[in-house]
């Protein structure tokens, strides 16, 4: 039987105190509804919808072709939500299992689980036992155990109120059916909202799930940053498991898109982000974050340095207080130090800028010495430049290199030079003043101010 899922996405997340559409606030490095999205394909499903409402352009520019898109003009309650897609649920043949696009950390696997149990019913929905349900509907059964109503906390007695059983907004019906039940539902309440929790009225199954984590509800960002941290959780307990030595899982922020190989080491408060790979052996201390970046083998990350879009190849060390930024490739055996920043620059084996050195849009060789103080000037206000250094180049400190402009293999700069012409190979390039030593100056000078 084919599967439709609907993620409601439509809430202004009134409490998040934000002009952004409240699914697109980021758990663990990722917008909300993405996690929806995903378990939805997880699941199998055939089609997936995404009712949308506060900020519906932008959360429609985000998840694009991967979900259609029906809005809720007015937001009139959960069941007014579903009703929005009622083109989409009148033309399918099968079952729909509706996900809440707030609620970054329910599993796949879960939902599976849910939906094999359930799918001979016309209506069923997951519950939980929390220990405190604050803010949830209550589920109320009879003295057989069936589920008798659902009651939203705005509209509970204190007697339902302390039920610990809640319904956790997942559903999963027969469409033809939950198109019948949406058409008796009212507003009779206080809100003037029409709740999809009336349509158990007619009877339904409630599957109970073993953990309340997997159902938070985000409504603010307290509990978005609770969600977070148990993502991140998540996450450091598989790659321990996988063979990777996380110093302090309480510290490690880390995307799920991330891939550790086994036997690297990550110190406290690191951050791993997007498409970034950390290959075997490698070592990444405390204070970095690294962003679409392949770190390769045995490489060490010292600490408190900036990596984004960059490669750092076998047995290179960078830092501590480094920043390469887009575009930088270290061909291994690098050795990049404190201070230094580095822009689109392919640096050759054995290659190194041990300090304070500024390289942008550069092709440097192999077992090249970079001094302190050197500057790649690529940029003249309007345009960007090339420097090309051949292989044993040797830079001495203080130099800057005003591109476009090459320096040959085997050449040496001395230090304090502006080079703006090439160098040839196994050359000395040298722009420096004639030093004058005068001597007895500085007595005669004192003598002359009355300064002993």
């Amino acid at each position: 039987m084919e599967l439709m899922v609907l993620i409601l996405a439509a809430g202004k997340g009134t409490r998040m105190k934000s002009d952004t559409p409240k699914v697109l606030f980021k758990a663990a490095g990722k917008p909300m509804v993405d996690y929806a999205v995903e378990c939805a394909e997880n699941c199998g499903a055939s089609k997936i919808n995404t009712v949308i409402g506060n900020g519906a352009e932008l959360v429609r520019e985000h998840l694009k072709d991967r979900s259609g898109f029906y809005v809720q003009k007015e937001l009139r309650g959960t069941a007014d939500a579903v009703m929005a897609a009622d083109e989409a649920l009148r033309s399918f043949d099968g079952q729909v299992l509706i996900l809440c696009g707030d609620m970054p950390l329910i599993k796949a696997e879960t939902v599976q689980k849910f939906i094999a149990e359930a799918k001979s019913e016309p209506v069923s929905f997951i519950t939980v036992r929390v220990k405190n349900p604050h803010g949830y509907g209550r589920v109320i059964r009879g003295v057989d155990g069936s589920v008798i109503k659902i009651v939203e906390e705005k509209d509970a007695t204190d007697d339902e109120k302390r039920e610990d059983e809640i319904n956790t907004g997942v559903y999963l019906c027969d469409c033809k059916e939950l198109v019948k039940r949406l058409q008796g539902i009212d507003c009779n309440n206080a809100q003037g909202e029409y709740y999809l929790t009336d349509i158990v009225k007619k009877g339904a199954f409630a599957w109970e799930a073993p953990d309340e984590n997997e159902f938070l509800g985000v409504n603010n960002r307290a509990q978005l940053a609770e969600a977070s941290g148990i993502l991140w959780d998540r996450t450091a307990l598989k790659h321990m498991m996988n063979g990777v030595s996380v110093i302090d899982p309480k510290t490690f922020y880390c995307d799920d898109t991330v891939e550790i190989e086994n036997d690297v080491t990550v110190y406290p408060n690191v951050y791993l982000e997007g498409k970034t790979v950390i290959r075997k052996g490698a070592v990444i201390m405390s204070g970095s974050r690294i962003k679409d970046s392949e770190i390769c083998e045995d490489a060490e990350i010292k600490d408190n340095c900036f990596i984004t879009e960059s490669y750092v190849g076998k047995d290179s060390h960078v830092g501590p207080m480094a920043q390469l930024r887009p575009g930088t490739k270290l061909l291994g055996d690098n050795k990049i130090g404190n201070f230094v920043e580095i822009k689109k620059v392919t640096m050759g084996i054995g290659s190194k800028a041990s300090h304070l050195t500024y390289l942008g849009d550069a092709e440097i060789g192999a077992d090249v010495n970079i001094g302190c103080g050197t500057i790649t000037c690529n940029y003249d206000g309007y345009n960007k430049y090339k420097t090309v250094i051949g292989d044993s180049v040797f830079v001495g400190s203080d130099v800057q290199l005003v591109a476009p402009v090459t320096v040959g293999k085997g050449a040496l700069i001395a230090a304090g030079s502006t080079i703006t012409k090439d160098v040839p190979e196994d050359a000395l390039g040298i722009t420096r003043a004639k030093q004058q030593n005068m001597e007895g100056w500085v007595s005669a000078w004192k003598k002359k101010k009355g300064v002993k």
